[in-house]
């Protein structure tokens, strides 16, 4: 049986994010961009991650006995680590050292790596989005938040595939907005760092003049539940669901 080396992790996650019941008035005025500078009405909710580098603190094994699992990185070890030639004297002589610790992804490389997936899917870049760059507490290591409005075109599964191929995790959910952007935003973390030089964030053209999405809320939770059933990798699991695109007819979309 496979174990989630990772869902202690998850775990305080959401004990936090229970904790966290009321916004911060920084994230107030970020709910109050999104909502009304930006156009609001966004729908889905994604996270994308990225996957340790081969000299970072700790590692992620890709195959092996140890596959998916994390462990403490022994090529950047102070004592264990490998020796590599860090300064050579002006004699010729060859200091060597183990190796410095890389910093992960940046903000500006997260940045960077979620701008250029988005603006080259053909569908992604059409939907209405934006992002927003967050640190890690666990990793030294900064992920993305994703807010999407107008993307019922879009093969999540293929998003989904396509960046866990190349970077990480990624997760996409429907916006629990009931209790306002702002409460939602506090729950969730995204722009605990907004006002301040840390924040990073980008967003679409077309938010400035935001179009009426022709899809209904109710649909897109359907999406989701197709999306997550798709998503099985056990095929017995699987349950017997109508494709989008016939969805979408059923409701009159096109």
């Amino acid at each position: 049986m496979h174990t989630d080396n990772l869902k202690w992790v998850d775990e305080e996650y959401k004990a936090e994010r229970k904790a966290l019941l009321k916004p911060t008035p920084e994230q107030e005025g970020m709910a109050h961009m999104l909502e009304h500078d930006l156009g609001g009405g966004y729908v889905l909710f994604g996270t994308g991650t990225f996957r340790p580098n081969q000299y970072e603190e700790i590692i992620q094994h890709k195959e092996g006995d140890k596959k998916d699992q994390f462990t403490r990185n022994m090529k950047v070890s102070w004592i264990e680590g490998e020796k590599i030639v860090k300064r050579v004297g002006r004699d010729g002589q060859m200091i060597k050292g183990t190796r410095g610790v890389s910093p992960g992804w940046s903000p500006h490389a997260a940045e960077r790596a979620g701008l250029n997936f988005i603006l080259k899917d053909p569908q992604l870049r059409k939907t209405r989005w934006f992002m927003c760059v967050e640190g890690s507490k666990y990793r030294n290591c900064a992920h993305l938040h994703f807010l999407f409005a107008n993307a019922h075109k879009v093969p999540w599964e293929k998003v989904s595939n396509k960046w866990e191929e190349k970077y990480g995790r990624f997760r996409i959910e429907l916006v629990d907005d009931k209790d306002g952007m702002a409460m939602y935003l506090a729950k969730q973390y995204v722009g605990k760092e907004y006002g301040t030089d840390d924040f990073r964030y980008k967003f679409s053209r077309n938010s400035r003049r935001p179009l009426t999405d022709p899809v209904p809320k109710i649909a897109y939770d359907y999406r989701m539940r197709l999306f997550r059933n798709n998503m099985l990798k056990d095929e017995t699991k699987k349950h017997k669901m109508l494709r989008w695109k016939t969805f979408l007819q059923t409701i009159g979309v096109q």
